[in-house]
């Protein structure tokens, strides 16, 4: 069941269930990274990248972990 279906249908709504859809957002936008993803949003609109080093983290510490997006989110609103 999507997110969106759980959401409407007041349904349980797991950690899993989340990072899967935040996982989701960065496989569709990673290439062009916008405000469109919630981590790059609530970073200033940028990537976080402590790394500093593309081949690590392809320029985002979250990169394609939809359970780092997570916990990005939950530290950072």
């Amino acid at each position: 069941m999507s997110l969106i279906i759980k959401v409407a249908t007041k349904a349980f709504i797991s950690d899993k269930d989340i990072a899967t859809e935040l996982y989701e957002i960065c496989d569709r936008e990673h290439s062009s990274c916008n405000d469109s993803c919630p981590v790059y949003e609530l970073n200033g609109s940028s990537a976080p990248d402590t790394a500093k080093d593309f081949k690590v983290n392809r320029g985002c510490d979250c990169f394609k972990n939809g359970t780092s997006m997570l916990e990005f989110i939950r530290k950072h609103s």
